[in-house]
């Protein structure tokens, strides 16, 4: 036998549901744009963060370039939480191996109904030195009241990421552009039918030891095409590919160091010595934007 809902009953689930059946929209969620100027796994190896919501520690995590585990920039989320919740966020940068960091930054707002909420985050080298009070926090080299109103900000946009602060794209970088040139563990130029010497790989093989210099694309997570054709030949090598992370050199210049290219892949060592190669690079960023770069070598007889 059925029973029906008697009309007091019924008024009080709706009341109940007015109260705390709220709806996917009323959600308020902060999304975390951490960013850096700094060299990811050269300037500094990991991060440790830690998120609050209204001073309950909702995550604490640690990540580690060596691990595989950081990549900048990035974004964290935070929510669903209630509206006017407060938010907080501690971030600090390590150098490998040591216990201190060389960057910490905090960062807090509030929850705001219905809204998806950007929060961006700088790690900045000029931080490396300030010291700030307890109260305080350090972006680009002041020390500011770590607090930012909602109101302040703006709504979560994906393409934020497009043109967040970058270690090797800056505004003063220019356009994309790469430049090949020789080298394992330092860049050495590279002329136009310049002899370089191969070398006998670990898993066999011979290989000329390559370095870029590069302005214009992101840091972190680029990937790198190398091509190269024997015209006297006729012969195609096949490519090498590998994602990449760059390593600052300079104000906007950045450098990949030790790119390791096999010249004799499907042909003798020795049909290859004193022969020209032609070397075109490519390299495109998480962005999209692409540098490439060709030059002519000669395998050392």
């Amino acid at each position: 036998m059925s029973v029906r809902p008697t009309p007091e009953t019924l008024l009080a689930l709706l009341l109940l549901c007015a109260a705390g059946c709220g709806s996917e929209a009323d959600d308020a969620f902060v999304v975390v744009g951490l960013t850096t100027d700094m060299a990811v796994g050269f300037e500094f190896d990991r991060i440790e963060r830690t998120t609050k919501v209204d001073g309950v520690v909702t995550r604490a995590e640690r990540l580690s370039y060596g691990g595989g585990e950081l990549s900048l920039p990035a974004e964290l989320v935070v929510g669903p939480a209630p509206d006017g919740a407060e938010i907080e966020l501690s971030t600090a940068a390590f150098r490998d191996g040591e216990a201190s960091p060389i960057v910490t930054r905090r960062v807090a707002t509030r929850a705001a109904g219905g809204r998806r909420l950007l929060l961006p985050v700088s790690l900045d080298e000029a931080c490396s030195a300030a010291t700030c009070a307890a109260s305080a926090t350090c972006a680009a080299g002041a020390c500011v009241d770590p607090f930012i109103a909602p109101s302040a900000l703006a709504d979560y946009d994906p393409r934020w990421i497009a043109s967040a602060s970058d270690a090797c794209k800056t505004p003063s970088s220019g356009g994309p552009a790469v430049v090949i040139g020789q080298g394992q563990s330092a860049f050495a130029s590279l002329e136009h039918g310049e002899v370089v010497p191969i070398e006998a790989g670990p898993q066999g093989g011979h290989h000329v030891w390559l370095a870029l210099r590069v302005t214009g694309l992101r840091q972190m997570g680029s990937r790198l095409t190398v091509d190269g054709y024997f015209p006297d030949l006729g012969f195609e090598l096949l490519p090498f590919t590998s994602q990449v992370t760059l390593h600052k050199a300079g104000e906007g210049l950045c450098e990949i160091l030790g790119v390791r290219f096999q010249v004799d892949r499907g042909l003798s060592v020795e049909a290859v010595r004193g022969q020209a190669l032609d070397i075109e690079i490519a390299l495109e960023d998480p962005n999209g934007d692409v540098a490439t770069a060709a030059q002519r070598v000669v395998i050392s007889p």
